[in-house]
């Protein structure tokens, strides 16, 4: 790396009116930008940072040689990028993880194992009785009981497991307004799942969540996890994955059913306080050298 031209690089990080985790993610990305002598600026995207004036997009945030997003915001997103702002990660990406049915979609038809998924109609205007008939089909695909999904969602929120007919009748009135998603039970996986981190297109390292008080392994403080030392078995699942997305820097949940296993999610904004704190691993440096990388070469 050439000291001289990153000791004069800068970079922003815009984050979300509610920073919640990332505020730890903020912190030591900072720390290891520092060390190297980038100068970093912090953003809150309360809603001022863009706009389209004049049929121009015009940015209110200074010149940046990147910048690291931390929100979950698709259009202002894209607006930086239009505007010539190199994001980490690119909201093409961003996008596909975000929506779950569209990273099933893209991963599907590509030797990627994931659990059985129906994608939920849309639901305009009120709901009426015709609407929930195709709810037997779904019943006799994935049986009870069965995960349902809000397509957008993160931590565990707005997941639910149904027993019952009644109780997907009941949830489904209630949630039918979102994008949603009906997917198989992998019962042998309950409360536990694969964190596999990807820094600059290889598994940097992987741990084991687990939750002995919910089926969702990332929900709640109870919540543990577990390092990983031979992450071979991982390495070679997400390898698929990797192969098929220009991926920077993403977390990608899997399951284990019984020996097998099996794409739950992924997520372009991953949280790494857990990770470095379980893996004694320094992903916050391995990020920053990715992005440094990545910037000198596309500007050669």
């Amino acid at each position: 790396m050439n000291i001289n031209i990153i000791n004069s690089m800068n970079g922003i990080f815009i984050v979300n009116q509610e920073i919640g985790h990332n505020a730890h993610k903020v912190e030591r990305l900072t720390e290891e930008f520092e060390k190297i002598g980038v100068s970093i600026e912090v953003f809150v995207n309360n809603g001022t940072l863009a706009l389209i004036r004049e049929n121009h997009i015009q940015i209110n945030l200074p010149k940046a040689d990147f910048v690291v997003y931390m929100d979950k915001d698709i259009y202002l997103a894209r607006l930086l990028e239009r505007a010539g702002y190199r994001l980490f990660n690119r909201p093409d990406f961003m996008k596909l993880c975000d929506d779950k049915m569209l990273t099933f979609i893209a991963c599907a038809n590509n030797g990627i194992i994931m659990p059985t998924t129906i994608s939920g109609p849309l639901v305009y205007y009120g709901l009426k009785d015709t609407h929930l008939n195709f709810l037997e089909s779904v019943e006799n695909e994935l049986g009870y009981p069965m995960v349902v999904k809000k397509v957008y969602g993160s931590l565990g929120e707005g997941v639910y497991l149904v027993k019952d007919h009644e109780e997907l009748s009941k949830l489904y009135v209630e949630i039918c307004r979102n994008p949603i998603v009906f997917q198989k039970y992998i019962s042998s996986s309950a409360g536990k799942s694969i964190r596999v981190l990807i820094i600059d297109g290889k598994v940097f390292g992987a741990f084991i969540r687990k939750n002995v008080y919910d089926f969702r392994s990332n929900y709640g403080e109870k919540a543990s996890g577990e390092n990983v030392e031979d992450i071979s078995r991982y390495e070679e699942f997400a390898g698929r994955i990797i192969k098929l997305f220009d991926i920077e820097y993403a977390g990608i949940d899997l399951l284990d059913n019984e020996g097998q296993l099996m794409l739950c999610e992924m997520n372009s904004n991953a949280f790494f306080e857990e990770f470095e704190s379980i893996t004694r691993l320094n992903a916050a440096k391995a990020v920053v050298d990715m992005i440094i990388k990545k910037v000198q070469l596309e500007n050669e």
